[in-house]
């Protein structure tokens, strides 16, 4: 029982890993002009941006939509705003505990980059915490 047990962890950090691997390479072919390149054929989502803050050693890819199962893998983008890299107001969400942990951290007057499909970076400064 032990065993089965140790082994289910481990397969949910290897999952993970190569999660990351599958979604990198998925955000390279958004860069490079691709429409909704899927991380793994069976993915119902893709990357449409990227969240950085470099302060606190942050580098996400952001995915379309917000369901519980994008945002297993990481922060999602809720699809009736404004995509990243575009005018307009844009919300991300994501999990408090898992990749938004780093906002517990974050103080007032630090920046944060968001990078759009077509590579544009936009700048903003956190105003305010609650």
């Amino acid at each position: 029982m032990g065993l089965w047990q140790g082994s289910q962890g481990l397969w949910i950090h290897a999952k993970a890993w190569l999660a990351q691997i599958l979604l990198e390479r998925a955000w390279s072919r958004t860069l490079a002009g691709e429409e909704r390149p899927r991380p793994w054929p069976w993915a119902d989502t893709w990357p449409v941006g990227r969240l950085l803050m470099p302060a606190h050693a942050v580098d996400l890819i952001v995915l379309a939509e917000a369901s519980g199962r994008t945002l297993a893998f990481g922060p999602g983008h809720v699809s009736s705003t404004a995509s990243p890299g575009a005018p307009g107001t844009m919300l991300l969400t994501g999990h408090r505990d898992t990749h938004f942990r780093f906002l517990q951290e974050v103080t007032v007057g630090e920046r944060l980059e968001v990078v759009g499909r077509d590579g544009r970076r936009d700048y903003y400064r956190v105003t305010d915490r609650r």
